[in-house]
């Protein structure tokens, strides 16, 4: 094939323009852009020719990633991923040669996900508690019921729920397309309360601040390391929560398209990559509700500082 003539700058601008034009997300392209921002530093040929990127030169990146000691195997392996992204790209536009850029081998781990007696420490409904800690019991309630990832959690409003059809609507996903989730009548009970309690109104966001406004990420985080350790849970990984929806929900379902939809995935074949990261073999998996099967249930308690 003829190769164009154009700098690696200017593809790689047009490569994230093309990225933007397929609408993904913001965090997907901010991950595209530390990545190759890496590699492009790396090769110091931002204002050179695209047609001198070859094979040598990424595997000779690679060899500098590995050698980073701040960077894991796992890291090295998304730098990668992201990098091949923009090679196989410039292919495609005739800006490089083809070539195979293969990903880096490495050991791979399974997920330690949330065990059964930590869901039950976790969900059990706390008493005499401040309001920051039932809002956080409340979220945990949400993600494990649902494997929805923190930001979409964040962003959901209290319009979002239609509770008469049991259903919640995600407007904001990770490939920016929105979709619906049926709720678990315990979860509908805990959602229609929390919202009682807290006097939320149709527009306000479900976990928001004494201010109203919509917790940020890193808030949500520390509280939610809080009240883990609180109940003797020394794992405080939000991301860990949709890891044991998924690997819970499939093993109690054996529904691998249900679970696909309700992650967001965009084919089967990363669901089953993703349950196979969990340790979960797809010929051995057995509705899944974690308030019926880790919460027990108590008598209603007056005092202390709320009354749940």
């Amino acid at each position: 094939m003829t190769i164009e003539n154009i700098t690696l700058k200017q593809a790689y601008s047009q490569f994230m323009a093309d990225k933007r034009a397929e609408n993904l997300s913001e965090a997907t392209l901010a991950t595209y852009k530390i990545h190759i921002d890496n590699f492009v530093n790396f090769t110091d040929m931002a204002d050179f020719t695209t047609a001198l990127v070859g094979r040598d030169i990424y595997d000779y990146w690679i060899e500098d990633l590995q050698d980073d000691q701040n960077k894991n195997d796992v890291t090295v392996a998304s730098y990668c991923r992201s990098v091949r992204a923009f090679l196989y790209w410039m292919i495609d536009n005739h800006y490089i040669e083809d070539d195979n850029f293969k990903l880096p081998k490495y050991q791979k781990t399974i997920k330690v996900c949330y065990t059964d007696d930590e869901l039950r420490a976790l969900l059990k409904k706390p008493v005499h508690c401040s309001e920051v800690e039932y809002q956080s019991w409340v979220f945990i309630n949400l993600v494990c019921s649902t494997g929805l990832r923190l930001s979409s959690a964040l962003a959901l409003k209290v319009k979002d729920f239609d509770f008469k059809e049991r259903v919640c609507y995600i407007q904001k996903t990770k490939n920016n397309k929105a979709q619906a989730l049926y709720l678990s009548d315990e979860l509908i009970a805990i959602i229609n309360k929390y919202i009682a309690l807290f006097e939320l109104e149709a527009d306000s966001y479900l976990f928001c601040s004494a201010e109203g406004t919509v917790l940020n990420k890193r808030t949500m985080q520390q509280n939610i390391a809080n009240y883990n350790n609180k109940h003797g849970v020394e794992k405080t990984s939000i991301h860990l929560f949709r890891h044991t929806f998924a690997k819970n929900y499939y093993q109690k379902t054996k529904d691998i398209y249900s679970l696909s939809h309700i992650l967001g995935h965009s084919s089967i074949a990363t669901t089953e990559k993703y349950l196979s990261d969990l340790g979960v073999s797809l010929a051995d998996a057995t509705a899944y509700n974690p308030q019926v099967i880790y919460s027990t249930s108590q008598k209603k308690r007056r005092r202390g500082k709320l009354n749940t």
